[in-house]
């Protein structure tokens, strides 16, 4: 009975001590909590730069295709010279009585290759004088020159001026010597013929017989409402100081 008494009483010692409340042996401090950012995200402030262009994009490669050649330019045409042909030479020796005399008959000519048409002036003698279209020295040399930038009788213009020139005196032994020595005799009412080599005849009549100044180019130009052909020599004998200008409209 003794022994179960000692072993009832020491439960009830450990119970005992169980049922009081134990006290902390060191305090500590709580730990802090950790601070919470906010849920918005935040970025350093940028520079401002320029905008970035696109590059271009690449043309896509094409092989060259092979075409016709191109056509040749026309070379350009020159303008009409300051002082309207024929110039006059110093050294070209006068003609004598005889050699007047000759010029002063109907002379009569052939009209050669190269030529474009005749040249017919009844009234001072010239039948078919060779008219080539030039206004180089070898035209004036074995005929007379048409002014290349001016009319022809068979233009197809609204108007025309046919503007040809020959030589007063010339070379003696050429095909141009004293051609239109007796131009200065034609009046209001003679008429001149222009004759393609077709045979096909353009008629005119003198209008107007007038002297101007060596560049007076004004009288290349053509004129409103005319059809017309100009001749153009030299004048006076011996100076050749002017030019001697004959208009006729076409009949």
């Amino acid at each position: 009975m003794m022994a179960v008494a000692l072993a009832f009483a020491f439960v009830v010692v450990v119970v005992a001590l169980l049922d009081k409340p134990m006290e902390p042996t060191v305090a500590t401090k709580p730990a802090a909590q950790p601070k919470l950012e906010p849920l918005v995200r935040s970025y350093p402030p940028q520079q401002p730069q320029e905008k970035a262009k696109a590059p271009p994009e690449p043309k896509p490669h094409r092989e060259p295709q092979p075409g016709p050649e191109p056509a040749p330019q026309p070379e350009p045409q020159p303008e009409p010279q300051r002082e309207v042909l024929p110039t006059p030479d110093s050294d070209w020796p006068l003609p004598t009585q005889e050699e007047v005399k000759a010029a002063s008959e109907p002379r009569y000519y052939n009209l050669p290759p190269g030529a474009i048409m005749g040249l017919t002036i009844p009234s001072i003698g010239i039948y078919n004088a060779p008219v080539f279209d030039s206004d180089g020295q070898w035209a004036l040399t074995y005929g007379v020159g048409h002014v290349p930038q001016t009319s022809l009788p068979w233009s197809r213009t609204p108007q025309r001026n046919v503007f040809i020139v020959g030589h007063r005196i010339g070379w003696p032994g050429t095909g141009s010597y004293l051609v239109f020595y007796h131009l200065n005799k034609l009046t209001n009412g003679d008429k001149v013929v222009l004759k393609d080599r077709e045979g096909k005849a353009y008629r005119y009549r003198v209008s107007e017989v007038l002297k101007v100044e060596p560049d007076e180019v004004w009288v290349m130009g053509e004129v409103v409402g005319r059809d017309m052909v100009t001749l153009q020599t030299c004048t006076p004998i011996p100076t050749y100081e002017k030019r001697l200008i004959v208009r006729a409209d076409r009949v």
